[in-house]
């Protein structure tokens, strides 16, 4: 951590920070394990795993990578926790990792020569970001502007927080602030439904993607988890027109709701792609929204609009738009920190990562392809992670990790529940 709060990583050849490594065997079978859903709580009460946090080890040294192996009763298999410092790799630097370490493994178990394994482009170098970015930047527009939160002692305190104490820090605020868990399957079928629902709502050669509708989903499913005009007594409902009468009359803004896009510089940056670039290469994007147009009721039109409105504003960052944000985080230590601490001009949001182009069934140590691959519970505090289906299965798993309020009602959200089933 440098005097100004920015993270750092410093390479010493002479002191390499080598993995952390443990392994375990467990008396829990393979069969108990998945009967569970893959559950790690079915795990022994004592069982140690890899958090989503860097946390100091036994020697006061953090670790950043971190792996440990549970080999299961009777030799059935095996549970692998692994976990990567963000700050080092996204996920498509960490299934790189996992994908080199499998074919190293299957090729010993094998007795081959690891001479014979493919020589592989990988880069670790930030630098290579600035240089596939324009070197002028025309002024931050917008879209840019409603990622701007104004920042206060608390935020730039936390920032200049050794890494020690702030995992230690963020580590009791996720046990205090637990979230609860739910997976779904949106099959391949239900994505082909609900394109032929909105279809003739969609432009001429518009293109939507499996994404897109899936956070068409996220976004209005939380949007009318507030409450909707529609579900309140006509009184309700005067109150709540005389409000908005006197707001727009007093020049107040309209309620927003931003659905938060993690999106990868990769495919607008080649030269990341060509040079294997493994660090973190994502830029956050916000799409904004009325709140009022979420929760009114659900028609074809209105998933068909938050749908393209999605696709043209992912389609829209460029290299431009990546070097704002570049600059920005750069320019603020403590800017990642300052929408989990201070208000937002959104009254709700909705944060997903999609993780399922990146091909986690692939992984194989000499066993097979994993039946099961997930964010361990409670890895983050509100946000779904897109991920593929097993490969017995056509579609989508969406781990969904947010507040147990909001997690009961997407349990019953009919919009939700028609297209998405409810794994564990």
């Amino acid at each position: 951590r440098t005097k100004s709060g920015l993270l750092q990583v410093d390479i010493d050849k002479n002191n390499l920070n080598l993995p952390e490594y443990k392994e375990t065997y467990c008396d829990v079978h393979f069969d108990k394990l998945k009967t569970a859903g893959f559950d790690s709580t079915a795990l022994p009460d004592h069982a140690e795993t890899a958090g989503p946090i860097m946390l100091e080890n036994a020697n006061g040294v953090i670790k950043l990578v971190n792996i440990h192996v549970h080999r299961l009763k009777d030799n059935s298999g095996v549970a692998i926790f692994a976990s990567i410092a963000h700050a080092v790799v996204d996920g498509a630097g960490f299934s790189t990792f996992m994908k080199r370490w499998s074919t190293i493994c299957k090729l010993m178990a094998s007795d081959g020569l690891l001479a014979s394994i493919p020589k592989q482009s990988i880069s670790n170098n930030r630098g290579d970001i600035g240089d596939c970015l324009p070197k002028a930047r025309t002024l931050p527009g917008s879209r840019l502007e409603t990622l701007r939160v104004q920042g206060g002692v608390l935020s730039r305190w936390i920032a200049r927080m050794s890494p020690q104490l702030r995992g230690k820090l963020f580590s009791a605020l996720g046990r205090l602030f637990a979230s609860a868990d739910s997976h779904y399957f949106i099959s391949r079928q239900m994505l082909n439904q609900f394109r032929s629902t909105i279809d003739e709502f969609i432009p001429e050669k518009q293109q939507i993607s499996d994404n897109d509708i899936i956070m068409t989903l996220l976004s209005i499913v939380t949007a009318r988890s507030l409450g909707t005009p529609q579900a309140q007594c006509p009184t309700g409902k005067r109150i709540a027109r005389a409000r908005s009468a006197v707001g727009r009359m007093l020049g107040k803004p309209p309620k927003l709701f931003g659905t938060i896009i993690a999106v990868s510089m990769r495919p607008r940056c080649q030269q990341l792609a060509d040079s294997g670039y493994c660090g973190n290469a994502v830029v956050p994007l916000a799409v904004s929204s009325l709140l009022s147009e979420l929760q009114t009721p659900v028609t074809p039109n209105l998933l068909a609009k938050v749908a393209v409105k999605i696709r043209n504003e992912v389609d829209a960052v460029d290299a431009d738009y990546i070097g704002q944000v570049v600059d920005l985080v750069n320019q603020v230590p403590d800017y990642y920190l300052r929408p989990m601490l201070y208000n937002t001009q959104y009254t709700k949001t909705a944060f997903a990562t999609n993780l399922s182009s990146m091909g986690w069934y692939e992984i194989d140590f000499g066993g097979g392809a994993p039946e099961w691959v997930s964010f361990k519970e409670g890895s983050f505090a509100s946000a779904a992670v897109i991920l593929p289906a097993p490969p017995s299965l056509d579609g989508y798993m969406v781990h969904m990790m947010v507040p147990k309020k909001l997690d009961k009602y997407f349990r019953k959200s009919r919009l939700w529940t028609s297209n998405a089933e409810l794994v564990r």
